[in-house]
């Protein structure tokens, strides 16, 4: 075996179990990468407009849900928000409309979709931990 068959091995088995399904103006991606809830993460690509060099690369804000569900609002608890914004200003990241998001051309989309993937993965357990050390106390 040599290095390019480990690399052909693990794409194959990194993305098994992920679904593609095209949508009006792009595709929803279903990873087999989950909250700590065991709920499965989905990844939403959409156009720009008419564009079909531009996309945006997005949670859909479920990882905003995801916590809010948690007992975590975002928008009264300083602290989390300041976790959260760290995590997306380290992977070039926006919040915007309690998405994570990021811009991406045709070429950038395998990247962008990884990128904001590893963020709501390290948000959710991150935050979620932090929930769980502070047993009894509100959150919001």
């Amino acid at each position: 075996m040599d290095e390019n068959e480990i690399l052909e091995a693990l794409a194959e088995d990194f993305f098994q179990g992920w679904d593609v399904a095209p949508t009006g103006g792009g595709f929803l991606i279903t990873t087999d990468w989950v909250f700590p809830n065991n709920e499965r993460i989905e990844i939403h690509v959409r156009r720009v407009g008419d564009r079909d060099d531009l996309f945006i690369v997005t949670d859909g804000g479920e990882l905003v849900n995801f916590l809010f569900a948690e007992g975590v609002d975002l928008t009264q608890d300083r602290d989390c928000g300041s976790i959260l914004e760290g995590i997306a200003q380290n992977r070039s990241l926006k919040i915007a409309e309690h998405q994570l998001v990021k811009g991406a051309n045709e070429e950038e989309i395998a990247g962008a979709v990884r990128v904001v993937l590893e963020a709501v993965k390290e948000a959710s357990f991150s935050l979620w931990h932090r929930i769980r050390s502070k047993p009894g106390t509100p959150v919001h």
